[in-house]
């Protein structure tokens, strides 16, 4: 299946060939075989939400046709665009000078920032520096540090239905999704914003989108199934277009150390990856409303 004109993909630093491909689609997570993650003394399969899909592995270069679908053209604004770029050097100075790369778990990272007040101060200051002429006048915020495994094929999971002190094996990974903390009408996502994540890992990572806003994905459905006998909302929109369209591609872009994406994913189907990694994943988030 061929992509549609939707969400646009804007990059901000030199990429080569390996650095934004394309797959044919996804799977049920019943039909992949989950590769085991090994990490210090963790060594288990992942668990899966019942209808959770993956991407298929068969990732390739964009042809042509599919470069000029994803480049942006017209206005680009914070609901319809994903950016990749580089943060600033100063930035990235600061945040190697924890040396967050040799630490081995999450405590380990959270202390180096509890430790280091003073350059954790000026990391907040030099973001909201960075972020703050981006932000079109509109609040935006930190939402959280985030630590994953190596090896994972997606990395995002419901820890609000874990109680404290759960375990990695415990979290239930639930693949290609959307975000939302509320609930918001279909056509009303393009409001929601979008989020700011840098990669403070020692390696690189994958973020992986569909590049349709929900709205494209609900009329697609409505080509396909009785919406209304369904009751198609947020809640269950990704399921049931992965059931309708598995062969709708999929859109993996590296992100290098040190870099950061923005995207509006309560506004498209998405995740992060750390498949093949073998290091601790690291990222910082805001939400808010940013352009470039």
């Amino acid at each position: 299946m061929e992509i549609k004109k939707g969400i646009m993909l804007y990059s901000d630093c030199s990429t080569g060939n390996d650095d934004i491909l394309i797959n044919s689609g996804v799977l049920p997570i019943n039909q992949v075989e989950i590769p085991r993650v090994e990490y210090g003394h963790h060594s288990f399969v992942p668990s899966f939400e019942a209808d959770a899909f993956i991407p298929k592995r068969n990732w390739r270069p964009l042809e042509t046709k599919e470069t000029q679908l994803l480049k942006p053209s017209g206005k680009r604004t914070d609901a319809n665009t994903v950016y990749i770029g580089n943060i600033p050097e100063h930035m990235r100075r600061l945040f190697e000078s924890l040396k967050l790369n040799e630490c081995r778990n999450s405590e380990e990272i959270f202390t180096r920032f509890r430790n280091a007040a003073a350059t954790t101060a000026e990391i907040n200051t030099a973001i909201n520096e960075f972020l703050q002429p981006r932000s079109e006048g509109k609040p935006f915020h930190f939402h959280y540090l985030g630590i994953n495994l190596p090896n994972l094929e997606v990395v995002a999971s419901d820890t609000t239905r874990l109680p404290n002190g759960f375990q990695e094996e415990d979290k239930i990974y639930m693949g290609i999704h959307n975000d939302g903390t509320k609930y918001v009408a279909l056509n009303q996502l393009y409001k929601s914003g979008n989020r700011f994540t840098i990669n403070l890992g020692k390696e690189a990572r994958s973020f992986l989108f569909v590049n349709l806003t929900l709205q494209q994905a609900f009329n697609m459905l409505k080509q396909k199934i009785d919406v209304k006998k369904h009751r198609i909302d947020i809640i269950n929109i990704s399921k049931y277009f992965f059931s309708c369209f598995p062969d709708y591609p999929v859109i993996k872009v590296t992100q290098q150390p040190y870099q950061y994406y923005i995207a509006p994913t309560d506004n498209c189907l998405h995740d992060g990856s750390t498949f093949g990694t073998k290091e601790l994943d690291i990222i910082m988030v805001y939400f808010g409303f940013f352009r470039f």
